[in-house]
């Protein structure tokens, strides 16, 4: 399970994934950046405490970095630069993203 090409699209704020062994994933930058794995990101979203701010989300992608052969790195504009998304993370969000939809 490894992509062959990966395609951010700015203009539909989409990610557009080609796997060698699956058929083709589309993520929108959305679910990406409400689903960060990064443990800022985590550590967010598990906090039980109604009444800390939390920092707004951004949907802006500033770039996508390559990490070894196993994930990307995918930065946004709003500061959250710690998204490290493994082959299996995007293929996970791309399925709750089928989901969501009622796919």
């Amino acid at each position: 399970m490894r992509p062959t090409s990966i395609t951010a699209d700015r203009t539909t704020a989409r990610l557009a994934i080609t796997w060698d062994d699956a058929p083709p994933s589309s993520i929108s930058f959305k679910v990406l950046s409400d689903l960060c794995p990064c443990e800022l990101c985590s550590t967010e979203r598990s906090n039980p405490d109604p009444l800390k701010v939390i920092r707004p989300r951004s949907y802006e992608l500033e770039s996508i970095v390559p990490i070894g052969s196993y994930a990307v790195n995918i930065m946004w504009k709003g500061g959250c630069h710690y998204g490290l998304y493994s082959w299996e993370r995007l293929q996970q969000l791309a399925a709750v993203e089928v989901k969501m939809k009622g796919g």
